[in-house]
């Protein structure tokens, strides 16, 4: 597992997603409630000129249920934010979840993937 130090603590990280149309798993499993946010656009013209676009991410726990959908937008800074794991799942012992994320737009189904500017995805979590 890597981690990164800083003022806030230690993070876990947990991969770097380029977001597209399929859901995509981040590579490492998590305990983490609060997570740091980093987006970064591989083409500023593109970013420019075509559509944009944000993501949503949600939790994969090992009995293989999902939950959640939280809109990720893309932003010149990393943000931290707070995904609590429900206590309804805390209480039956499930707190290691995977997270995965897809691509989204209002008009995700009219165009093509290629329509829509692209960028990455860097999820960690704090430990």
């Amino acid at each position: 597992m890597a981690t990164v130090s800083d003022a806030l603590g230690t993070w876990e990280q947990l991969g770097n997603v380029l977001v597209d149309n399929q859901w995509r798993l981040f590579q490492v499993s998590t305990i983490s409630e609060i997570f740091r946010v980093t987006t970064t656009i591989l083409n500023q013209e593109d970013w420019n000129k075509l559509y944009k676009s944000g993501a949503y991410i949600r939790f994969y726990y090992p009995d293989g249920n999902k939950f959640g959908n939280y809109y990720i937008y893309v932003e010149a800074e990393p943000k931290i934010i707070e995904l609590k794991i429900p206590d309804e799942l805390k209480s039956r012992g499930f707190v290691l979840r995977n997270v995965g994320c897809i691509f989204s737009h209002r008009k995700a189904n009219q165009y093509s993937l290629a329509s829509f500017a692209r960028w990455t995805l860097k999820l960690e979590g704090l430990v």
